[in-house]
């Protein structure tokens, strides 16, 4: 992750880079680098799925310089599966323990009420729909400035083509 950001702050000066946290994760042992759930729960269509973590915490070493940490909840779960108060506590805890006031939702998914209780307790909505591209499946273009990218789908090396195209 770090060379990741390294590559971005080198290739782009000035760059704004945002790290979405979730900070209840699933242990993958290694198998599904960068991840922060099994692959497989994609596929599952109960929420429920997700809420069988093995670890908790925001990870001390994630803080890099120049990049902001934003929450990406509590669990990284589709939002509009969950009641609104769930989505509230997700959000505002997540949102306390990473230390910001962005919301980025997994899955780029979020309904009426996760803008409501955004917009409730002055959190930032980060929505796909506002122009936000995914580095692996969009070219770059130098004059487009919001990109997004997953740990475990990229790596500095990729990263450094992709920026050169």
């Amino acid at each position: 992750l770090r060379a990741i950001v390294r590559v971005l702050q080198e290739r782009l000066p000035g760059v704004d880079v945002l790290l979405a946290v979730s900070p209840l994760v699933h242990d993958l042992g290694g198998a599904e680098s960068g991840r922060i759930f099994p692959r497989v729960l994609n596929a599952m269509s109960d929420p429920r799925v997700f809420y069988r973590v093995d670890y908790t915490g925001v990870p001390i070493g994630i803080c890099i310089e120049g990049a902001r940490l934003a929450s990406h909840g509590l669990l990284h779960v589709d939002h509009r599966l969950l009641t609104r108060d769930v989505q509230e506590l997700s959000i505002l805890v997540s949102c306390s323990l990473v230390k910001s006031n962005i919301f980025v939702p997994p899955f780029n998914k979020y309904n009426r009420d996760t803008e409501t209780i955004c917009h409730e307790h002055g959190t930032e909505l980060v929505k796909w729909e506002d122009g936000w591209l995914h580095a692996g499946h969009n070219g770059f273009d130098p004059t487009h400035d919001k990109y997004y990218l997953h740990e475990h789908d990229t790596s500095a090396d990729r990263l450094r083509e992709w920026l050169s195209t």
